[in-house]
């Protein structure tokens, strides 16, 4: 489907990368000891921990993230207790596309808008979900947290390719160890 949409987007808009210009308040950077802090990559972490930090308290402390939840548990009892899964999952769709619509938002901050622009993240994103074990949220920050730094400090020694190529294979061989992930999500269900 994302091939499809890209060739689309590609036909109707064109192929070339196009260029997003910052507003004012987010173009410069400021100095701290030889490190340089680009306004507008400061505001995009901003902006990414309030958005973690917002769907953190929708998921724990709404009736929304309580069905939510409840679905993502065991769907056929929460359909029982008079949940209404179709609506539901309406919802949790919409929040996941409001989500993803916002990450591209921020990425016009960092690269070109093109109709691949979040392709090359597509695989690292799958790789931290199912680390940090899926349908948890606190797994997939601390899987983010993990991968990115281990790939920071594996890049300049290895170059990004054996960088990339090490993290992929310690990943694989963690999920051999512990298949459901760093944070197994708990279930009353006999079938976990």
């Amino acid at each position: 489907m994302s091939l499809v949409l890209q060739q689309l987007f590609r036909h109707t808009f064109g192929a070339a990368n196009v260029s997003v210009v910052s507003p004012s308040w987010l173009s410069g950077s400021f100095v701290v000891s030889d490190i340089l802090f680009a306004y507008n990559r400061i505001f995009v972490i901003g902006f990414a921990v309030s958005i973690v930090f917002g769907t953190y308290l929708l998921l724990t402390r709404t009736s929304l993230g309580l069905q939510i939840r409840a679905v993502m548990q065991n769907r056929a009892m929460a359909s029982c207790v008079g949940v209404r899964t179709d609506r539901v999952n309406m919802m949790t769709f919409a929040l996941g596309s409001g989500l993803a619509g916002m990450a591209g938002a921020c990425m016009s901050q960092i690269a070109n808008v093109g109709p691949s622009l979040g392709q090359s993240y597509i695989v690292d994103c799958f790789m931290i979900v199912v680390l940090g074990g899926v349908g948890n949220l606190v797994g997939t920050v601390s899987a983010a947290f993990g991968v990115g730094v281990t790939n920071q400090i594996l890049e300049p020694w290895l170059g990004a390719v054996l960088g990339k190529i090490i993290v992929l294979v310690g990943i694989i061989l963690f999920l051999q160890w512990r298949p459901n992930g760093i944070f197994v999500t708990r279930s009353r269900s006999l079938d976990s």
